[in-house]
């Protein structure tokens, strides 16, 4: 998967958010999210969540009966799952086969990964819960984000002026889109020694990532008070 982008260990809440607007029941369903991670949430150029992975342990001792199910949550954002036993891994041909949906090859096609459960995701019937749970969006780049954009920290060792700036707008696409384009030699009007290879792609990188939310940005915004609780 070399368009995308993997996270361990993320908690259930920076990928999805309560969507009923009652204090109440959101509270809820919040505890149902607190303290619960994922092993992997992969996602893909645009840093759009396209699945996550999960590695089973048997259910502790004494384990609350009424949390619902991490499978159950997920089915209800529509958020892809992916479930192996930690102590049964599947090979690596067993994991290239069921990720085959999110290959190089695959992505670039028109539509995007299939619909289709992969060879070995957990198909064992779980509850679905009542649509309370909607997928959180990320609406601009993060910190984090950009470190796994920038892994060999080219820029923020050889260029640490310029990787501060870009940490800074990392939050406003505008103002990061502007601030990158400035970098390029003709657009400054002086002339400059240039970026390493290896910083000039993370500043690509970068570029392709953050235009996916300057996008979204200029799309016009839905008048529904639920929509922007639920979106934030």
């Amino acid at each position: 998967m070399p368009k995308c982008y993997i996270f361990p260990d993320i908690p259930l809440s920076k990928l999805m958010i309560p969507s009923n607007p009652d204090p109440k029941i959101k509270s809820s369903h919040q505890h149902h999210l607190s303290g619960r991670r994922v092993d992997y949430a992969v996602f893909d150029a645009r840093l759009h969540l396209l699945f996550v992975i999960e590695l089973t342990v048997p259910p502790a001792p004494g384990a609350n009966p009424d949390i619902i199910p991490i499978a159950a949550l997920m089915a209800s954002a529509g958020i892809r799952r992916f479930s192996w036993p930690r102590d049964n891994l599947p090979s690596t041909d067993q994991t290239l086969r069921a990720l085959a949906d999110y290959s190089a090859e695959n992505m670039a096609k028109e539509g995007g990964p299939s619909s289709q459960l992969g060879e070995h995701e957990h198909t064992d019937a779980v509850p679905v819960v009542d649509t309370i749970i909607q997928p959180r969006a990320a609406s601009t780049l993060t910190l984090e984000a950009l470190a796994a954009m920038a892994p060999q920290g080219a820029l923020k060792s050889l260029y640490p002026h310029v990787w501060e700036r870009i940490c800074l707008f990392c939050t406003e696409p505008r103002h990061l889109h502007q601030y990158l384009h400035s970098l390029s030699m003709q657009d400054r009007g002086v002339k400059r020694a240039g970026f390493s290879e290896e910083a000039l792609n993370e500043i690509a990188r970068i570029q392709v990532a953050n235009v996916g939310y300057l996008q979204t940005q200029t799309a016009p915004e839905r008048a529904s008070w639920n929509d922007v609780f639920t979106d934030r």
